[in-house]
């Protein structure tokens, strides 16, 4: 009976059995999406994934299991085709070299895909970067209809070739563009987005400052439109870029994401980029060092419903008060319902900032005498929409975990924010959307009755008995494979 189903139930059925259908969002994530606890079980330790892990983790389940299903039988391997292959996950440069001659010989099945995302390049496994440029530049050849293009790791001499491949084979599809690009080759940078109009989402990370003699040549001074950008995220030393995109036209502007991590010279003018940009925004997240005047940011972007800065910065309004208690805003802020504390380290006594205040106790509580402004001016009289306020920094959460929560002596200081926030009925969360505070857990071991336990096996039994009827109308015997299977408990509950 199961073979009578039509071929439009069975893929509706591959498809729920994918689960894919998240990764396939344009949107990138941002500093706000949600870290997930995971428990090495040999290791008996818990660790923090990011959201970007926690997608690769996502592609990884999805590829194993549409690749069971294409093992199935000969129906189910040419219905699968679709799903195997709209997304396409390279974490081992190898399979680049594989990919190709495949999507060369059938060339129907790259008009499937819709994401490729590859991962670091390793040079030890024996892949020249020309294998992999000639490779990366026949798949893109091969899929016209990619929306989603990723790329971890940095390209270097490849980039103007994998560039105009971009450009060439799919200019008005390509929504999602993530890139890792020297600062060098800025310039190409530059041409490559004048060449993709339908860009809607962007990521760009430079690596290292660009020299003081620095050219940009005939990209200087582009007036760029990009009509559908909703998304711009950079991170590292785009400064040199920043001052280049101050003069496009960014109509659809609604993110804006910068991270300059620990780079503190020659900052942007970013208070002119807001008041170009900032009436429209709805997301703007800014990690950097040197203070910024975020009560001026607050009324530059009057639609904010989400922002996130640095919250070791000092407050101008705080100067000269008793208390050091200050203001963020000039005005009450209508829209904003999220609040995102980057840095934070120095709060809570524990990993390497503890060492650090046993070394110098001065810097230390100044930083913390900082913190404690900044939390105290958030409230509903400045923030009346305010729901969350959401600790950022996964590695501060990995040491709270490893400490089993804050010092003694910064205790106080976690139930004093704690107090503060439910007193106004704002959530206080860390980067893992649980209450702060929250740790992971093993969850508690229960003995099973006798009747339990042969109400399982009453069902393996169902199960074989299931499977065996199952192999009589398979066309072709299934030969499983390593690891096709995915063991249970990947993703542990969060307790709350």
């Amino acid at each position: 009976m199961a073979l009578d189903l039509p071929a439009e139930v069975w893929l509706q059925i591959f498809h729920y059995a994918s689960e894919d259908d998240a990764l396939f969002d344009h949107a990138l994530p941002t500093s706000m999406a949600e870290s997930s606890w995971f428990k090495i079980v040999f290791d008996d330790q818990w660790i923090l994934k990011s959201p970007s892990e926690r997608i690769n983790t996502s592609q990884r389940r999805s590829y194993v299991t549409k690749k069971a299903i294409m093992a199935t039988c000969r129906m189910w391997r040419q219905l699968g085709q679709e799903f195997m292959y709209r997304l396409l996950f390279i974490n081992d440069p190898t399979n680049l070299a594989r990919l190709r001659p495949l999507l060369d010989r059938h060339r129907g099945l790259g008009w499937w895909a819709r994401r490729l995302h590859i991962t670091r390049y390793y040079s030890s496994l024996g892949v020249t970067i020309d294998d992999l440029e000639r490779s990366l530049v026949g798949i893109i050849r091969r899929s016209p209809n990619l929306e989603t293009f990723i790329m971890d790791w940095p390209i270097k001499d490849s980039l103007l070739t994998v560039a105009d491949a971009l450009c060439t084979y799919c200019p008005t599809t390509l929504r999602t563009l993530h890139l890792n690009v020297p600062s060098l080759f800025l310039a190409k940078v530059i041409l490559l987005l004048d060449g993709l109009p339908a860009l809607s989402h962007l990521h760009l990370t430079f690596d290292v400052p660009a020299p003081d003699n620095f050219h940009l040549g005939a990209a200087a001074g582009l007036a760029l439109t990009f009509n559908s950008l909703e998304q711009l995220s950079l991170c590292g030393p785009f400064q040199d870029f920043f001052e280049q995109l101050m003069g496009w036209e960014l109509p659809a502007l609604r993110s804006v994401s910068l991270d300059f991590l620990s780079y503190r010279e020659d900052l942007p003018d970013i208070i002119e980029f807001l008041t170009l940009n900032g009436p429209a925004l709805t997301f703007l997240d800014i990690n950097c060092i040197p203070v910024l005047d975020v009560p001026t940011i607050l009324d530059l972007c009057p639609a904010l419903h989400t922002l996130a800065f640095n919250f070791d910065w000092r407050l101008e309004s705080a100067e000269g008060e008793t208390w050091g208690v200050g203001s963020l805003v000039n005005r009450p802020h209508a829209n904003i319902t999220t609040i995102g504390c980057h840095w934070l380290h120095h709060a809570f006594g524990v990993g390497d900032a503890a060492k650090y205040a046993a070394a110098d106790p001065l810097v230390t509580h100044i930083i913390r005498r900082r913190n404690d402004m900044n939390f105290a001016a958030l409230n509903k009289q400045s923030f009346p929409k305010l729901q969350r306020v959401r600790v950022l920094d996964r590695m501060l959460l990995r040491d709270l975990e490893a400490a089993n929560g804050p010092s003694p002596d910064c205790f106080e200081r976690w139930e004093r924010w704690w107090n503060q926030c439910a007193s106004q009925g704002v959530q206080l969360q860390d980067c893992t959307g649980a209450l702060l505070g929250t740790l992971p857990q093993d969850e508690p071991e229960e003995d099973e009755s006798e009747e339990e336990e042969e109400e399982i096996r009453d069902d393996l039994r169902d199960l074989i008995r299931q499977c065996r009827e199952m192999s009589i109308t398979r066309d072709e015997p299934f030969y499983g494979y390593p690891g096709y299977r995915r063991r249970s408990g990947v993703f542990p509950q969060q307790h709350a």
